[in-house]
């Protein structure tokens, strides 16, 4: 068989790796920018200072650990502790996050926090089910929705509280950030950095495989027979084709196109220095990064590569480190949004529909995906793809929903 996989992102990397392995395929991969990885690429700034702009390190949850034994064919893992804290105001100090009880008493309005936190557990009814307002006032409390959570959402999401569902903290359980003690991101997850940056990743999951960068996708003619995808290199044709772009895009916008959102990033370098850039919890762990939620900044969380490169002790920085600032910007196609459900649905039913075409990844299944995610669902296509192939348009709908996985943005 014949696969062409658009796309060298780390969808396209594990889709172009699993299907030759299970398919004993010949694949090809098209990559319109001259080197793979996409936002999980480690990136270095003219003086060598190393980042990543996507992901900063790989999370494992509590469910999910089969992405340590995959990136450990490729990859040395080494563990950290990763602390995040947030300043809920300009004129507030940085405290963890989720708060805990020792910090409380730094806030200004730490007393009022405890208080709202004392009679929610006293009541120890369920949060409200009305919109997310409702959800996390009864969770966490007025005060610390107001600060944590009304200016971010404006500015982030561009809604208002009672705009968005309870399910939507639910799913994301935001209720956390009153977890008092609690200081690692998230507490039921360990968190590693490979040695050296995630670029070795991608070369080695390539390795043998037919890549061709600098290739942009114009194009794919699709029909019984295989597809075409149409490029300004030539035509590429192929029994199957995964594609990793964006599903509304692979559709030519019919429906308009899907809403994201995402940021822009700034980069800072910091000189070597005995003071953690970004400051520490109170056992002396610097924070990883920081959230800024107040409404009045575009910056969302600053980010210390000092912490997760080389650790928590500053005498192991070997020299200046960068300091990144997420910025919003709606241009970047990031984090999908809930209320483009129906239409992301339409796109899903005609994608359906195209013989010998796969959407996949966080852009072609329009889902937020971390590494472990992104794994799992390239694998459950590699399993349900010949079922997938022989089947009609509603029943790889229901193909496409599994591959997908949890409904949830």
């Amino acid at each position: 068989m014949m696969v062409i996989v658009i796309g060298a992102g780390f969808a396209g990397c594990c889709a172009a790796l699993l299907l030759r392995e299970s398919l004993s395929a010949e694949v090809t991969v098209l990559e319109r920018e001259h080197e793979p990885g996409g936002m999980l690429r480690t990136l270095r700034t003219p003086e060598g200072a190393a980042y990543e702009y996507g992901p900063r390190v790989v999370s494992v949850f509590r469910g999910t650990p089969g992405i340590l034994p995959f990136l450990r064919r490729y990859l040395v893992l080494e563990e950290r502790d990763v602390y995040q804290g947030t300043r809920l105001r300009p004129d507030y100090p940085v405290v963890p996050f989720p708060v805990d009880r020792v910090s409380l008493k730094r806030l200004p309005c730490g007393a009022a926090i405890e208080e709202e936190l004392a009679a929610i557990r006293e009541r120890g009814t369920p949060p409200g089910e009305r919109d997310l307002r409702d959800y996390l006032e009864t969770s966490v409390g007025p005060t610390l929705t107001a600060l944590a959570f009304e200016g971010f959402n404006r500015k982030f999401w561009g809604r208002r509280l009672d705009e968005m569902p309870a399910s939507w903290g639910k799913l994301r359980r935001l209720e956390r950030i009153a977890e008092q003690g609690a200081w690692r991101l998230p507490s039921e997850a360990a968190h590693y950095y490979p040695r050296g940056g995630f670029n070795p990743l991608f070369d080695r999951m390539l390795d043998g495989i037919d890549v061709r960068y600098g290739v942009a996708v114009e194009r794919i003619d699709a029909d019984a027979r295989g597809a075409s995808v149409v490029t300004g290199a030539g035509t590429f044709r192929a029994d199957l084709v995964v594609t990793t772009a964006p599903i509304d895009a692979l559709l030519d916008h019919r429906y308009g196109r899907l809403e994201w959102r995402g940021y822009r990033v700034e980069v800072e370098h910091v000189e070597p220095s005995d003071e953690p850039p970004l400051g520490a919890a109170p056992d002396g762990i610097p924070f990883a990064w920081v959230y800024t939620p107040w409404a009045e900044t575009p910056v969302c969380r600053t980010t210390d590569f000092g912490v997760i490169h080389h650790g928590p002790r500053m005498e192991d920085r070997p020299g200046p480190t960068v300091l990144l600032r997420e910025i919003v910007d709606d241009r970047v196609s990031m984090y999908p949004v809930w209320w483009e459900d129906e239409r992301f649905l339409r796109y899903l039913g005609d994608a359906a529909r195209l013989p010998s075409v796969v959407p996949l990844g966080r852009l072609g299944l329009y889902k937020y995906t971390t590494m472990d995610s992104t794994l799992s669902m390239v694998q459950r296509l590699a399993a349900s793809l010949d079922d997938y192939l022989a089947s009609g348009p509603a029943r790889r709908v229901e193909i496409l929903r599994a591959v997908r996985g949890d409904w949830g943005n």
